[in-house]
């Protein structure tokens, strides 16, 4: 439960702060920023906007807000997606393999190869896509599974009264016991 709590704390400072990384997490590195950022700064608003409406539907759903913790699947996808974005961060190579391009992978270990830089980019990138895509698409699901439970439930307590009020009305009043009053109006004779 703490793990799933720790991720719902986190859900939305993630939104904003990742896509940041992904934009930025080079230049921490030392690598200089070239021109990657221009592609990225299309990009990385789709990411921040998935990311805002997959957290959004998440928080929607009753029990999340309720417990304040997400749910093991929600847990997994999250924690899946979010490596995957701050790898983003680390691979991605600025500019083509000819010049003297870098990503902050090259610059930590020693020897790094670009090729492999490259490689585990794409992994990456596939990854976040596709964790992305599989959290919101649970996320949908388990909103609509939560949604239709509270519609049944609201539904039999409806019917339970209404039922109960047609039984009273039969019987010509009040059951014995039934702390509810009625007032009836008579016209004068």
């Amino acid at each position: 439960m703490a793990i799933r709590r720790v991720l719902y704390r986190l859900l939305w400072p993630a939104v904003f702060v990742l896509p940041l990384w992904v934009l930025f997490g080079r230049a921490f590195f030392g690598v200089p920023l070239g021109l990657q950022v221009l592609g990225q700064l299309v990009l990385v608003p789709l990411l921040f906007v998935g990311q805002a409406i997959a957290a959004g539907v998440v928080t929607a759903r009753r029990s999340v807000r309720d417990q304040r913790a997400v749910s093991w699947v929600d847990a997994g996808l999250l924690a899946l997606t979010w490596a995957a974005q701050l790898a983003l961060g680390f691979f991605l190579v600025d500019g083509s393999a000819a010049s003297s391009a870098s990503s902050a992978f090259t610059r930590v270990v020693p020897g790094g190869d670009l090729d492999l830089s490259s490689a585990l980019f794409g992994l990456s990138a596939v990854v976040t896509v596709a964790g992305g895509l599989g959290l919101l698409a649970a996320a949908v699901w388990q909103f609509l599974a939560e949604a239709r439970r509270r519609v049944a439930a609201s539904l039999a307590d409806l019917d339970r009264v209404a039922t109960a009020a047609r039984v009273d009305a039969r019987a010509g009043g009040v059951a014995a016991g039934d702390p509810a009053r009625v007032i009836r109006i008579s016209p004068r004779e």
